[in-house]
């Protein structure tokens, strides 16, 4: 037994495995269904899928429109505060 916990080994191992399926069914198989029986979630799982987006992608800006986006804004800005230096 650990000194941080008074429960054996073995109920540590059976709360493991217990979690772990948890997780499995919700990540799984319970919001795949959520997906498909919502219509608004099948309708962006398929446009996602036909126009071949990547949301985790975008999301971490692994895609390249998405740096050239963020380029664009940082230039925005930065000609805008030099813009309002030369008004001052």
């Amino acid at each position: 037994m650990s000194f941080l916990s008074s429960s054996s080994r073995g109920a540590q191992w059976a709360r493991l495995i217990l979690g772990g399926t948890a997780a499995w069914l919700v990540l799984g198989v319970f919001l795949p269904w959520v997906y498909n029986a919502v219509p608004i979630l099948r309708h962006s799982c398929e446009q996602q899928e036909k126009y071949d987006i990547s949301a985790g992608a975008i999301y971490y800006t692994d895609v390249p429109i998405s740096l050239e986006s963020e380029m664009a804004s940082r230039r925005a800005v930065q000609e805008a505060l030099a813009l309002r230096a030369k008004s001052m």
